[in-house]
């Protein structure tokens, strides 16, 4: 079905993008950085990033989303604004009265917290799951980051006798063990995003933490600011209560 228009939010790795088709309806869909990508139709009717921007053409400031349209209350402008509207998507869509902790699992790990009325109030930061393996694989002559070598799924052993699955599973274990150290401190209700999301959904299960799994949290909230009217179809996708 021919599309309307689109958005994209330049990431650090990644560009995600949304495509809304003829009848409404929103998809979204992610791509390494490509600047052919920019070109022809459906037109960019909106963008924004945190990591580099391209010089393009259809990349034109007066449809540059700043961190000054995010409604999310009381942001630092050094915030990064897929943070802000992470946080701010999770507390509109949420069903509870309360605050919130939103996890962005991408290049960086973030963990943003946001009050019961709407603020920002915080969070961590951490490496993410790609850059501590290639951080590890680097800093050492015998490692090699397992994104070089095809490997087998994981055994299931506690503890992995090849070295690439031993460093993803030490990655792993060490961001879960960061998600469970902050719902310690604060066990508000946690929303779980990115693209990594899905290798901590079934570790954070297994500690028997309960999440909002809303893989396109971002781009849905990126859309819904856009959308000339409230526009709640951005927002009918997946969020799975586990």
């Amino acid at each position: 079905m021919a599309s309307e228009q689109r958005c994209l939010l330049i990431g650090n790795s990644r560009w995600h993008w949304a495509e809304q088709s003829r009848s409404g309806v929103w998809s979204y869909s992610h791509s390494q950085p490509q600047l052919s990508l920019l070109e022809g139709s459906p037109p960019l009717c909106s963008w924004a990033a945190v990591g580099p921007v391209p010089a393009h053409s259809v990349l034109r400031p007066d449809r540059r989303l700043c961190l000054d349209a995010i409604p999310l209350r009381n942001v630092p402008d050094w915030l990064g604004i897929d943070r802000a509207l992470a946080g701010w998507g999770a507390w509109t869509q949420s069903a509870e009265a309360g605050p919130l902790m939103v996890v962005d699992a991408g290049t960086v790990l973030s963990l943003t917290r946001v009050t019961a009325d709407g603020a920002f109030n915080g969070g961590w930061l951490a490496a993410g799951l790609r850059l501590q393996l290639q951080a590890m694989a680097a800093g050492t002559q015998a490692l090699t980051d397992p994104d070089d070598q095809r490997q087998e799924p994981c055994d299931g052993l506690s503890f992995p006798r090849d070295s690439c699955e031993a460093m993803r599973r030490g990655v792993i274990e060490s961001l879960v063990g960061l998600i469970l150290r902050a719902q310690d401190l604060d066990p508000s209700p946690l929303w779980l995003c990115g693209g990594d999301a899905p290798l901590l959904v079934q570790a954070l299960q297994t500690q028997g933490l309960e999440l909002n799994h809303a893989p396109e949290l971002v781009m849905q909230s990126l859309v819904t600011l856009v959308s000339p009217a409230p526009d709640r179809s951005a927002l009918d996708q997946p969020l799975n209560r586990l």
